[in-house]
């Protein structure tokens, strides 16, 4: 399914990105609440499960902050305008908060400290977060070398690794295994692959420290 992580830490239900099987994933994976969303961009594999989020609302009784960035919180308000428009006689929409940030600029989302980075996503500036010693940061085509200092000292580092020819918006396995080099973080996690990755045998030939991810890993930080 599409790239996306789910963080709990006291009251806190974070996501991060929704893409058009959200729903199918909380269904599989018993997430009972959402209490924030964090955006990395607004490409429709990581935004378009958006309006199932209204389940939580009408469930629960309370609105979803949605953090992003300024460019990223226009796109929001322009795609999915119904939203934040009065609604019509007995329609249900999501009900949102859009919250912005600056990358670089720690933010506090549900008690927890969460600083926003630059990466590129081929020429997309888009963003990916270090949450104590977990990084997570998927769709990158290059990294800036502030951004992988901010994340030297992590635990936990997901990033994205599509395929292994190279590609103009991601990076390919053999370039994600280098920024792991670079950081040096204790567990790597390779997500957003496509088919030409197959599975085991990749993680056959990865290094120690190094692993795909695939649906439903859990894990603590």
């Amino acid at each position: 399914m599409r790239a996306s992580i789910y963080l709990e830490q006291g009251d806190a239900r974070i996501l991060i990105d929704c893409g058009p099987d959200f729903r199918t994933q909380a269904l599989l994976r018993g997430i009972s609440d959402v209490s924030d969303l964090l955006l990395t961009h607004t490409h429709a594999d990581h935004l378009n499960g958006l309006d199932d989020l209204r389940s939580y609302n009408m469930i629960h009784g309370h609105p979803i902050d949605v953090y992003g960035t300024a460019a990223t919180l226009d796109d929001v308000r322009q795609r999915f305008a119904y939203c934040f428009r009065p609604p019509a006689p007995g329609g249900g929409i999501p009900q949102l908060d859009l919250v912005e940030f600056q990358p670089g600029q720690p933010i506090v989302v549900g008690g927890i400290e969460v600083l926003p980075l630059q990466v590129y996503h081929g020429k997309l500036p888009i963003v990916g977060f270090r949450i104590g010693s977990l990084g997570y940061f998927t769709d990158v085509s290059t990294m800036p070398d502030e951004t992988v200092d901010a994340l030297r000292g992590v635990d936990v580092l997901i990033t994205s690794a599509l395929r292994h020819r190279p590609h103009p918006t991601h990076m390919s396995l053999e370039q994600a295994q280098e920024l792991v080099r670079r950081i040096e973080p204790r567990q790597a996690y390779f997500t957003h692959m496509c088919h030409d990755l197959e599975h085991e045998a990749t993680n056959r030939a990865l290094p120690p420290g190094m692993a795909l991810l695939y649906d439903g890993l859990s894990f603590e930080v």
